[in-house]
């Protein structure tokens, strides 16, 4: 069922994979990568609070589930809130140290609020792990930039 709902966020069709993944969800409601995945979409069509609410029930069912955190993280510095972006993305980190995702994210996060030695570090783990990460090089070079200043 899960490739079916996968297939319809593949081909933009956002609202018949928000169906497949509830109907998913009715059939196991503990199951976090459902939740997960329906945090995704709704994060896909910029419903941030559904996104949110999603992906904290995919936590409260599994809060080792890293990539959550990472997508809370996004979801959290698209809505402005960057100390909380920054709890998530250390959640995630201590989970899984080598997502170069919620590296970025905790770079982007610390630059949000003029903690640029904090962002570089973040961006510089981040391409440690993923070196040709467009926008942890954007950052990190705003990064110094913003330092020089």
């Amino acid at each position: 069922m899960l490739d079916e709902c996968l297939k319809f966020l593949q081909n933009k069709e956002y609202q018949k994979a928000i169906d497949c993944i509830k109907k998913a969800i009715e059939k196991e409601p503990n199951n976090a990568i459902f939740w997960h995945n329906l945090g995704y979409i709704y994060y896909e069509i910029k419903d941030l609070d559904n996104a949110v609410n999603a992906i904290k029930k995919a936590l409260n069912i599994n809060p080792l589930l890293s990539i959550a955190w990472t997508e809370l993280s996004s979801i959290l510095i698209d809505n402005g809130n960057f100390k909380d972006a920054i709890d998530a993305c250390k959640r995630s980190i201590e989970i899984n140290p080598k997502d170069a995702i919620a590296w970025t994210n905790l770079g982007s996060a610390y630059y949000n609020i003029d903690q640029f030695d904090k962002a570089i570090d973040a961006l510089k783990n981040a391409l440690k792990i993923t070196p040709d990460l467009e926008f942890a090089k954007t950052v990190l070079d705003l990064s110094f930039k913003a330092k020089r200043k």
